[in-house]
């Protein structure tokens, strides 16, 4: 873990390619080594820090594309425990879940990751026949988590907290219940028990599908700090954007659309992680299929505030101002009703569902440039509006899947995805 210096040594060198942005200095190797720094500076902290890289790295943040590059590294993650701090691990966890030794469990074990997050990282390797309760597979993603990683969020935590507070001098923003509802989703994406048992829910709730595959659990050799897997080999989400047709494109983007609010909407549970390294491609039986990884960060909706937001996407699907106003009303996103312009929130969420509803939609400059205009700091509600602890989750769902869209460079809207969706029956889950 990072001594407590990196937190300042990352917002130096964030501070330092901001300010070369504003003073228009030309994009080149001197953003590139500031871009690499920050991802090392953002890794070496794991846990908080490296999550918001991962975040900036995939929204439309205004960092210059050398550094967007060094820090899309952090989706996958180039960085790694060492050998034996990752051993010693391992077998922690596996005691943990029951198992005997590393050697007892794995016929083979790569013990150089396939990926290195936030919280852990991700080795390939194959179970042993012995040991086998589900025949149909045996090679596994084992992901183990970091070391303290738990203590490293409570501190980072603690300094979001202190300036979180201020937030109520200039807006209706609980900032201090902000940062507990994003200390309590950290503190269950910490718990790999807690995320395998979202993952066979979220399996469960699109085995009918094709279109979308969720990998199965080994649920005897997984552990708080240790979950075993389905190995599914795929494309990364990057590698699949620079090189598919696009009829394949655009399945996967059908099919991105359906789980981010297939669960929102009928599922009342979201995965509310939606960065690319979370989603793989591969093609079966003639078709292409999003393989959805990662489900630490789910956010269950509560039923008083998931029945409004969906009768304010139906509403907004049917442009009805009047039940959207009822709805915003009922979610408790209206913070001072006197001042509270809702014709900019009509708008603002017209603009967001863009997407469904014009029939040849497309991500494009001009939809960023309104998107930056419309959230930004002239918005009239920015000191009137509430945020319930849920929407956090789902407002960094929604736009952090147009972010990822917008890189499938597809054409076309989602509007008979949505209409599908608004047609099915609530059936909430349960992880």
């Amino acid at each position: 873990m990072a001594d407590k210096g990196s937190g300042w040594k990352a917002a130096w060198t964030a501070g330092r390619l901001a300010a070369r942005r504003a003073l228009g200095r030309a994009a080149g190797a001197a953003d590139r080594e500031l871009g690499e720094r920050l991802a090392a500076e953002l890794d070496q902290m794991k846990g908080l820090g490296m999550k918001l890289g991962q975040i900036v790295s995939y929204m439309d943040v205004p960092l210059p594309a050398e550094a967007q590059a060094a820090l899309a590294k952090l989706q996958q993650g180039d960085f790694a425990l060492p050998r034996d701090e990752f051993l010693a691990a391992l077998q922690a966890g596996l005691w943990e879940a029951g198992s005997t030794t590393i050697e007892e469990v794995f016929a083979t074990l790569d013990e150089v990751p396939v990926a290195a997050a936030s919280i852990g990282q991700v080795h390939r390797a194959r179970l042993r026949a012995k040991i086998l309760r589900a025949p149909a597979f045996d090679e596994v993603a084992v992901k183990v988590r970091y070391p303290g990683v738990e203590s490293r969020f409570e501190g980072d935590l603690a300094g979001v907290g202190r300036l979180a507070s201020l937030a109520r001098l200039v807006s209706t923003v609980d900032g201090a219940a902000l940062v507990r509802e994003l200390g309590e989703r950290l503190t269950i994406e910490c718990d790999y028990d807690a995320e395998a048992r979202w993952q066979v829910a979220f399996a469960e709730f699109f085995a009918g599908d094709d279109g979308i595959v969720i990998p199965r659990v080994v649920r005897e050799h997984s552990s708080v700090s240790v979950l075993v897997s389905e190995w599914i080999s795929a494309k990364r989400f990057v590698d699949f954007a620079a090189t598919a047709e696009a009829p394949a494109r655009r399945r996967v983007a059908e099919a991105m659309v359906r789980f981010a609010y297939r669960s929102m909407l009928v599922a009342f549970a979201i995965q509310a992680d939606p960065h690319p390294g979370n989603f793989l491609m591969r093609e079966a039986e003639g078709r292409s299929q999003l393989v959805c990884l990662d489900f630490g960060c789910v956010r269950e909706l509560p039923i008083d505030f998931a029945e409004p937001l969906r009768a304010q996407t139906d509403a907004l699907w049917r442009g009805d101002r009047v039940a959207f106003r009822r709805a915003s009303e009922a979610m408790g996103i209206v913070g001072k009703a006197k001042r509270f312009d809702h014709e900019h929130l009509w708008a603002q969420h017209r603009h967001l569902f863009a997407p469904f509803l014009e029939a040849d939609f497309v991500f494009d400059a001009e939809y960023a440039k309104q998107t930056a205009r419309i959230n930004g700091p002239l918005n009239p509600n920015a000191r009137s509006l509430a945020i319930p602890a849920p929407w956090i989750w789902v407002a960094r769902l929604q736009w952090g899947l147009w972010a990822v869209l917008k890189r499938l460079d597809t054409r076309g809207g989602y509007g008979e995805v949505l209409e599908g969706l608004l047609s099915e029956s609530p059936a909430p889950m349960r992880g």
